[in-house]
């Protein structure tokens, strides 16, 4: 067998970019400290151990993070105690669906204290295991043991739900994302007798942003919860993602019910002790950027409008305050649900006042859509379906950060407009805003497009054409090259120097005409782009100036 120890620098990049210690913190009581590694190859196997440095606490159970690009992995942990070493204890794996790593782990019945253990993963050996952080957990005393709760919930009275303004999201059933069964007996209601707070929670390495992600987040979760750490089900009552899909977390009581029906909540296990009355609300993703580069994501407006959503129906509907909106971490020692997220918490209890006034009935239904265009430009098109009370509308981009206003007008009506403005790649987010008469405004439809880049020079029709003051024209560059632009009259003759300029290459550049003081008529601009060679790009289109 060849023995050969992982290179420390390969150690430190895998260890210190995934987020998932947030999610290992979360289902431990206790870290543990890990010696140096042994690595081994056999074959086509790869075999690394390790073994932890003396653990004084009594546990039931350990996990610890796995770093490798890996699609599966195999391994065990054996238990030293007095000198003795137990039987070798199968681990189990939950790898997340989007980030390469894995918590592994195991719980039971049998209590070890000041012990050792030893890890062994096996995986192929073009794949370099990288063992991260670890720690133990006693689940004797976990509340989902506890039995249930001795009061039932208080009903809300009729009167109460006359004058209810919430009208909760659509959810994502435990059925569509494929759970299992609720383990150790049956659920339990939340409240006791009522119910006193609400949690925000993010998932760390656990993101997701599309729906089949979203599918396959959840079920992990649930794997990591009942199967490493022992709890009878996923610990939260609901799961986001980051385009605002709500999934169901734990079972509701009468699993004939739907969330718009207020079904009674099953207490959860996402804060420790915490549990009864405590409704937990998780974010898919990671939100600390202390704790590496997997974990620099900040919210999504679609994730923060749900969150403000969930939180205000069941501020109504089931009596928790704004003032009772709390971070994980203001429960436990743990950064969830990190500082991205935590520092929103001040104007998510505002937005939920408000939302809890003026409600979130629908004002309109409409379908939006984008099409970029040959040129770059991007087409939105909107068409309302129903209009409950539109006084105003408008259409906002959001791009590399930015949000602008592309269009607004009074009343309600379908139409399009053009986005010339966008001068390079990535995704970009536009959004159909209704506004109510009584001042309340509505996200009504939203879609994302993926831009790319021509793949060679391209100049695209001015901007507004015919125009009576300014027009704007835009160019492509694949590469860094001097730019002659100029604007002649019918005559031949040149009437303005638009740019005469070295451009850097790859983007969308915009030369803008000012036509203010030309008299009505056609012009023509004409684009030369010089190379070593001479001229490598020469186009000439026109442009109608009318007063």
């Amino acid at each position: 067998m060849a023995r050969f120890c992982i290179g420390l620098f390969l150690a430190l990049i895998l260890v210190s970019t995934p987020a998932n210690a947030q999610l290992l913190n979360d289902i431990i009581d206790s870290p543990t400290g890990l010696r140096t590694a042994r690595s081994e190859v056999a074959g086509k196997q790869l075999r690394t151990t390790v073994r932890s440095f003396p653990v004084f606490s009594s546990f039931t159970g350990l996990a610890i993070e796995i770093v490798s690009s890996a699609g599966h992995l195999e391994g065990r942990v054996r238990v030293q105690e007095s000198d003795n070493w137990s039987e070798w204890i199968p681990l189990h794996f939950v790898r997340s669906a989007t980030r390469g790593f894995f918590i592994a782990g195991f719980h039971g019945d049998q209590v070890w204290s000041s012990s050792e253990f030893e890890v062994e993963i096996t995986g192929p050996s073009e794949s370099p295991i990288v063992l991260g952080r670890s720690g133990v957990f006693d689940n004797r005393n976990d509340e989902d043991r506890a039995g249930a709760n001795d009061t039932p919930p208080s009903p809300r009275s009729a009167d109460a739900q006359l004058e209810d303004v919430i009208v909760p999201p659509p959810l994502i059933t435990r059925a569509e994302w494929n759970a299992e069964p609720f383990q150790l007996g049956s659920p339990v209601p939340l409240a006791n007798p009522t119910y006193d707070y609400m949690t925000f929670h993010h998932a760390a390495g656990y993101s997701a942003t599309t729906y089949e992600e979203g599918l396959a987040q959840v079920k992990s979760i649930q794997d990591l919860h009942q199967n490493v750490r022992g709890w009878s089900d996923i610990g939260y009552q609901f799961v986001i993602d980051r385009s605002g899909r709500v999934y169901q977390g734990r079972p509701f009581m009468d699993s004939s019910t739907t969330l718009a029906q207020e079904p009674v909540l099953a207490r959860g296990a996402h804060v420790g002790e915490q549990n009864t009355g405590n409704i937990g609300i998780c974010m898919l993703g990671c939100y600390h950027p202390s704790e590496g580069s997997y974990c620099q994501e900040t919210p999504t407006q679609e994730s923060l409008e749900t969150y403000v959503t969930m939180f205000a129906f069941f501020s109504e509907r089931y009596g928790p305050t704004t003032d009772n909106i709390f971070g994980h971490r203001d429960w436990s020692s743990t950064a969830c649900p990190g500082d991205n997220n935590y520092v929103l918490l001040p104007s998510i209890r505002q937005d939920v006042a408000s939302l809890l006034i003026t409600g979130n009935q629908a004002i309109a239904t409409a379908v939006l859509t984008a099409d970029p265009g040959e040129d770059g430009t991007v087409l939105i098109s909107w068409e309302f379906t129903e209009d409950f009370g539109v006084f105003s509308y408008r259409i906002e981009r959001t791009y590399a950060g930015n949000t602008i206003v592309l269009a607004e007008a009074l009343g309600v009506a379908s139409g399009s407009v053009s986005d010339p403005s966008i001068t390079g790649l990535g995704s970009a987010f536009y959004s159909l805003y209704a506004t109510s008469g009584d001042g309340r405004t509505q996200r009504v439809g939203t879609v994302e497009i993926e831009l790319e880049l021509p793949d060679s020079f391209f100049m695209s029709e001015a901007f507004p054409n015919p125009a009576a003051s300014r027009s704007a024209i835009r160019f492509y560059l694949p590469y860094e090259a001097f730019v002659n632009i100029e604007l002649y009259d019918a005559s031949g003759r040149v009437v303005q120097l638009l740019k005469a300029d070295y451009e850097t290459g790859e983007k969308w550049i915009f030369s803008y005409v000012d036509v203010s003081k030309l008299t009505s008529g056609m012009y023509f601009y004409r684009i030369r782009v010089e190379g070593f060679s001479g001229n490598v790009f020469d186009e000439t289109k026109s442009l109608v100036v009318l007063k």
